[in-house]
């Protein structure tokens, strides 16, 4: 249930091994130059990709080297196959690792996570571009939805990004076929702290019932826990028998006016103020419907995550 990781380590290669390093100069603007050096690994036939960085100084004077990697992708050598322990992936990552030269000596299981993937494989067959494309008429709490057309949906914030995007497609192996994967990334270290409640979490820290709750609430911020995501009339008949006729057409029209037009041009254009607007919309949740239509013939099932 985990993708690709980057850890820190306060550690610094030795001058021979930075000769097998590219450095990098950056000047800010302050007219201060500092540096920087990247080790772009490809490991076991070049399956395996491997980004490291090192600093000479981080924010506190000390050196830092970083690694990224995807943790599947160097334990089966694709990565669209779901981890479900850790053990085995920082065990090949630390064998795979110790035959590097230009690396100093570490430990995975060490390093001090900067980034964390959390990803889920819904298996819905050939239903993945349908909900791809009714996802992507959701909004995410302070976020900037993207959508692409039958491949994906992405929300973004300056440091967290949750998606939901065709697995087949992106990794070009048939095996991961009617895969709809559904991934946030957080890069950001003091949020991964607070949400795993550790000042310096690690990967030893991360356990699966932590990433499935990190997970159920991307989908709880989407509306999308336990709803289904109806086509036009199934969504006017639930609404109808949940609120009555005359309340449920009108719920039934915000619901079709919201996934025409934005919020805000929903706002510009109604009276209905915004917190008057989430109590209705909440109501339409209640009903067990998601804030979006499929343009299917029948509802798509309630996306589920379990252990």
């Amino acid at each position: 249930m985990i993708d690709t990781v980057r850890v820190k380590f306060p550690l610094a290669p030795t001058a021979e091994q930075l000769r097998s390093w590219e450095k990098q100069t950056r000047t800010k603007a302050t007219g201060e130059t500092t540096y920087r050096y990247i080790l772009n690994l490809k490991l076991t036939d070049d399956a395996i990709s491997v980004r490291c960085t090192h600093f000479p100084f981080d924010y506190h004077g000390n050196p830092m080297t970083t690694v990224e990697l995807s943790l599947p992708k160097a334990t089966y050598g694709n990565n669209f196959m779901m981890l479900h322990s850790l053990d085995e992936p920082i065990e090949r990552v630390n064998g795979l690792l110790s035959g590097v030269d230009a690396l100093p000596s570490l430990n995975l299981a060490q390093g001090i996570l900067l980034r964390i993937d959390p990803c889920y494989n819904h298996l819905v067959g050939p239903l993945v571009p349908d909900y791809i494309n009714a996802i992507g008429r959701l909004e995410y709490p302070h976020r900037r939805t993207k959508h692409h057309k039958d491949e994906g949906a992405e929300f973004r914030a300056k440091h967290t990004t949750t998606k939901f995007y065709d697995k087949m497609r992106e990794c070009g192996d048939r095996n991961a076929s009617g895969v709809l994967r559904q991934e946030t990334s957080y890069l950001n270290p003091k949020r991964i702290a607070k949400l795993i409640g550790k000042r310096r979490p690690t990967l030893l820290d991360i356990t699966p019932e932590c990433v499935v709750q990190l997970l159920r609430d991307d989908l709880a911020r989407l509306r999308l826990d336990g709803t289904i995501i109806a086509d036009r009339d199934t969504a006017l008949a639930r609404l109808c028998a949940e609120y009555g006729p005359r309340a449920g057409v009108y719920y039934w029209g915000l619901l079709k006016a919201k996934n025409d037009t934005s919020r805000r041009q929903l706002h510009s254009r109604t009276t209905l103020h915004a917190r008057s607007m989430d109590r209705t919309l909440k109501r339409i949740a209640d009903a067990g419907l998601a804030l979006t239509f499929t343009d299917t013939n029948e509802p798509l099932p309630p996306l589920v995550i379990n252990l």
